[in-house]
């Protein structure tokens, strides 16, 4: 029954341009100027716009409450649950929708870049590197008929506009519960400069050595479709009708990075033949190393929550590591770091038209979202390898590598900890808490056969 006779209205004008140049500089072939705008969309991927088959009438999503089947809600191995058995009929309560707006078009991003590169000797490069993107009508979720809206946005409860048959209640729409909208609400701003370092015969020594330093800065209002981030205690925007109160550092927004990895063919008895040849020669070394300052993430305050979190809204300064840096934090595991104190803030009373903290406008002071930092992050990996002629197109290789050589274990946010009521962030060392490998040295073994 759409009113533009499919789910959403098409998108014919996704004009997609690419513009690039590269300049000689000096008509040397040892300095270059090289840059390059583009335009680019990306299509609607389907997990929302799929999951319209469960909206009413073929389909129907509930909340029952004990309220809703005459006070108390029974255990029951029926398929049916507290609907199962008795007599009579029972009203069901709203059902929520999975609703696709009509006029949703595809996401896209310009993406641009200037690089400056410089030969300083044979094989060898500097460079200057900067790249950015401007991300736009990025696809967001959002619930725009939350408990309270109706009451804000209408003025009081929705009994002028509801249907036959509905009791009014405080919501925009008294038809149904929550209405999870897919849209275009996000929107992201990426800019960073690299100064680069490579070389592939460092002075003749066999090394191959590349070094990257980044600074940069990522900022948007959701950072994915789905906050699926380990620090995320709300489902898409937290003011869907506001979507710039989210704007602030991306979950993924690294200020500082530097990366080096090197390949280096030992120098060793070169002219020696014979046994010497044999152990002395054909050593080889590599290796990585990362290093990057600490990841963003959000103090909530749930305090008055319902179905969405505020943050925090400060009542004194907060205290990061306390003194002297990092602390055990007391009562918790081994591995467990006080990383930010929250014992001086106070759990925020605000409530909005619905009694909870559904609906804005929110605390003008309210913090940005991720406006605090996680610890930073570093990396070493190293490999050795030896190499055994055994005829001019044959080689056999032996391999040890070392991943994490130094058993490093960085500190990770504890996602679940980021709330103004725990009275701290904790910060776990050593297994982080989402969706990351354990931290510990791992060494393998290998024989290579070449031909």
């Amino acid at each position: 029954n759409s009113p533009i006779g499919e789910l959403y209205q098409k998108d014919n004008n996704n004009f997609a341009p690419r513009l690039g140049f590269a300049w000689d500089v000096f008509g040397d072939g040892r300095t270059s100027l090289r840059g390059g705008y583009g335009l680019a969309y990306e299509r609607n991927f389907g997990n929302v716009t799929f999951n319209v088959i469960q909206n009413p009438p073929a389909y129907a999503v509930l909340s029952i409450f004990a309220a809703d089947v005459g006070g108390s809600l029974p255990i029951t191995a029926s398929n049916s649950g507290p609907l199962s058995g008795g007599s009579g009929s029972i009203v069901l309560p709203r059902t929520s929708l999975r609703h696709v707006r009509e006029d949703i078009v595809n996401a896209f991003a310009h993406f641009y870049s200037l690089s400056f590169e410089r030969e300083v000797f044979r094989d060898s490069t500097v460079s200057v590197d900067f790249s950015g993107s401007a991300g736009r009508k990025l696809y967001s979720i959002e619930n725009i008929n939350r408990a309270g809206t109706g009451t804000l946005y209408l003025g009081s409860n929705n009994a002028a506009v509801c249907p036959a048959g509905f009791a009014p209640n405080n919501r925009l729409n008294c038809q149904y519960s929550n209405i999870n909208t897919r849209g275009n609400g996000g929107f992201s701003n990426y800019n960073g400069v690299t100064f680069a370092f490579e070389s592939n015969n460092l002075r003749n020594l066999g090394l191959t050595l590349t070094t990257r330093y980044t600074y940069s800065k990522a900022k948007d209002n959701l950072s994915t479709t789905f906050s699926e981030a380990a620090n995320n205690f709300n489902l898409g925007l937290l003011d869907p009708f506001n979507p710039r109160l989210d704007y602030g550092y991306a979950d993924f927004d690294v200020r500082h990075r530097f990366t080096s990895s090197f390949v280096w063919d030992l120098p060793l008895a070169r002219s020696a033949s014979g046994f010497v040849k044999q152990a002395l020669g054909g050593w080889t070394l590599s290796g990585r190393f990362v290093a990057r300052s600490g990841l963003p993430f959000t103090v909530f305050d749930c305090t008055n929550a319902l179905t969405v979190c505020l943050r925090l809204v400060p009542s004194g300064a907060v205290n990061f590591g306390g003194p002297g840096g990092l602390q055990a934090a007391p009562g918790n595991a081994p591995n467990a770091f006080l990383y930010t104190d929250l014992s001086n803030q106070t759990p925020s009373s605000f409530t909005d038209a619905s009694g909870f903290t559904e609906v804005g406008p929110f605390p003008e002071n309210m913090t940005r979202r991720n406006a605090f930092r996680g610890p930073s992050f570093w990396n070493a990996d190293l490999a050795l390898f030896k190499n055994f002629s055994l005829t001019e197109r044959m080689r056999l290789q032996l391999r040890a590598e070392a991943f994490n050589v130094f058993n490093h274990s960085n500190l990770y946010i504890v996602g679940s900890s980021a709330e103004v009521n725990n009275g701290f962030v904790q910060a776990s060392k050593g297994v982080p808490s989402f969706n990351v490998p354990a931290e510990r040295r791992n060494i393998q073994l290998a024989v290579r056969f070449m031909f």
